[in-house]
């Protein structure tokens, strides 16, 4: 799966991630410090992964962790300082959710400090200064995975 907008490609294909770029900012991060490069490539492995791409070089990542049918947690989104404020993060959200294998996924969660109007434009309300959920009520009427 993938979007094209004039500068930015989205996509959910894992082959694609630049584990070595994702760690990095990852493990520089206020909530990913302390993973090792073997913990990280191994939380992307478990997951469900989209990245951005601006002329071939991946500028954006999110991933959700999911059992695909009852609850998603999304985790990891970051945007390169030098492509903020272009709406990649809602694409890399808006990609995520539409991903057919959590097209079954009721409840959505995430955690964040500073990025709630973000979220709040794709579905998700708080349920305390740190954790917000998004409620898909058409989910359940999807086709099943299986």
């Amino acid at each position: 799966m993938a979007e094209q907008d004039s500068m930015v490609e989205i996509s959910t294909d894992r082959v694609r991630i630049d584990h070595a770029y994702c760690y990095d900012v990852i493990a520089n991060s206020y909530w990913g410090g302390g993973r090792t490069r073997g913990e990280f490539d191994k939380s992307v492995e478990m997951s469900v992964p989209v990245g951005a791409y601006c002329d071939g070089k991946q500028v954006g990542f999110a991933r959700v962790v999911s059992d695909l049918i009852a609850i998603a947690y999304v985790a990891d989104v970051f945007v390169d300082p030098d492509y903020r404020r272009r709406g990649i993060a809602a694409k890399m959200i808006d990609a995520l959710h539409a991903h057919p294998d959590l097209a079954r996924v009721k409840r959505w969660l995430l955690a964040t400090h500073d990025m709630q109007p973000l979220y709040r434009q794709h579905g998700y309300e708080d349920l305390d200064d740190l954790m917000m959920m998004r409620v898909d009520e058409g989910a359940k009427a999807r086709k099943p995975l299986r």
